[in-house]
C-alpha cells in the first residue's frame, strides 16, 4: 500500500489491484492478475509517471462526474427562478464540463479487506451546490464495483447529475457491443440538439471493431447497462454492467483509436436548458440529506486461447506497447 502523500495510493483486494490519485479523485489503474498465473492485465488506459505527476485526471484511466456529467452549455441554467451559474472549466470553450469532482482532492477512509471509499466535499453556497460525494469500491474473487454518489447539503433544492468517465485501452484488435433504443445529434460544441434513430454508423448491438469508428463521440439513451469489450490480442474480455440510475450512455473514440470511453451516466448532456430531453435521461432533484448514486460493475474474463505464445509470469498484458497521449 501506497504511503501517505503519495501522488498514487494503491490498494490489493482478491485479483485486483487499484490505484487512486487524490487530487481529482481519479482512478490511476484497476490492474487484474490473471487467474491462470500469467501476469496481470491493466483494465484501464495503462498509466504513466507523466500523467501521474500531471495533475489532471483526464490523463489517468477513470474520473468522477458530479455534480453533472459531460457538457452544461455556457456554464449555466435556470433553475427555481434563478441563473445558477459555474466554473467555464475547459477554456477557451464557453461551456462547463464533467462537473466539479475531478479538480476537488479527495480524503481516502481507511479500506476493508474487500472495500474502499474516498469522498470528497464542496460548498459553494453562491451556486446552490453544497454537498459532499464519494466512490466506493467493492471488490470480489470476479469483479470489482464502482459506486459513485452525492449527498445534498444545501438548504435548499439543487438538480443532480452523476457519472463516471472510465478510459480503456484502444487499439485495432478492440471491439465493442451494447445494446441502446436511440440517440443524440450534436452541434460543433458536442451538445445535444435532437433525438434521433440509431443509424448504422453508430449501432454497437452486434459488436464493432472501434477502427472503424475513430472520432465518434455519441449520446445514448435507452441504454441495456450492459457493454462488452472484447482484446483479441491480448486474450481476455470485459464485462460493464451499470446500475439502474445510469441510464445513459456516453461513447467516445478519438480520432487515435489508442484508448476510448464507455461513460455510464445519469442524463442526457445540458438537460437543464433543454427540458425537452427530460424523458431521456433528466437530473434528480435533491433536498438537504437526500443522495443520489450510481455503480458501475467491471467483469474481466480470458478468452479460450492456444497453448502457444503465453507470456512470464510477471509480464504486464495490455492489447500493444503503445504511445497512450494524454488526452481529455
Amino acid at each position: 500500500m501506497s504511503k501517505k502523500g503519495e501522488p498514487e495510493y494503491r490498494w490489493n483486494s482478491g485479483p485486483f489491484q487499484i490505484g487512486i490519485v487524490p487530487q481529482g479523485g481519479a482512478i490511476s489503474r484497476i490492474d487484474w492478475i490473471r487467474p491462470d498465473g500469467k501476469g496481470t492485465i491493466n483494465l484501464l488506459r495503462p498509466v504513466t509517471e507523466q500523467a501521474l505527476k500531471s495533475g489532471n485526471p483526464s490523463s489517468l484511466g477513470c474520473f468522477p462526474m458530479v455534480p453533472f456529467a459531460n457538457r452544461l452549455a455556457f456554464a449555466e441554467f435556470e433553475f427555481d427562478g434563478r441563473i445558477v451559474k459555474v466554473p467555464a472549466n475547459r477554456p477557451p470553450s464557453p461551456h462547463a464540463i464533467h462537473g466539479f469532482g475531478r479538480a476537488a482532492e479527495w480524503t481516502i477512509e481507511r479500506p476493508t479487506v474487500d472495500s474502499l471509499r474516498f469522498n470528497h466535499k464542496h460548498d459553494d453556497p453562491e451556486s446552490g451546490f453544497v454537498y459532499v460525494a464519494w466512490q466506493e469500491f467493492k471488490v470480489t474473487p470476479d469483479d470489482v464495483t464502482i459506486e459513485i454518489g452525492v449527498r445534498h447539503l444545501g438548504r435548499t433544492p439543487m438538480p443532480y447529475g452523476i457519472g463516471l468517465h472510465p478510459w480503456f485501452p484502444g487499439g485495432d484488435d478492440v471491439s465493442v457491443s451494447f445494446i441502446a433504443t436511440d440517440c443524440f445529434g450534436t452541434d460543433e460544441d458536442m451538445l445535444p440538439t435532437t433525438r434521433t434513430v440509431i443509424d448504422l454508423g453508430r449501432d454497437f448491438s452486434d459488436g464493432k471493431m472501434i477502427r472503424h469508428n475513430r472520432g465518434l463521440d455519441v449520446h445514448y439513451t435507452g441504454w441495456h447497462r450492459e457493454a462488452d469489450m472484447v482484446w483479441e490480442d491480448a486474450g481476455y474480455s470485459l464485462k460493464m454492467l451499470a446500475s439502474d440510475r445510469f441510464s445513459n450512455l456516453q461513447f467516445y473514440i478519438p480520432e487515435d483509436g489508442k484508448t476510448f470511453c464507455v461513460e455510464p451516466v445519469s442524463h442526457v448532456p445540458n438537460v437543464h436548458n433543454r427540458p425537452e430531453f427530460k424523458e431521456f435521461g433528466d437530473l434528480l432533484v435533491l433536498d438537504k440529506n437526500q443522495t443520489l448514486s450510481g455503480t458501475m460493475t467491471l467483469i474481466p474474463t480470458l478468452l479460450a486461447q492456444p497453448d502457444s505464445g503465453l507470456v512470464d509470469d510477471d509480464e504486464i498484458i495490455t492489447p500493444q506497447s503503445r504511445d497512450y497521449s494524454l488526452v481529455d
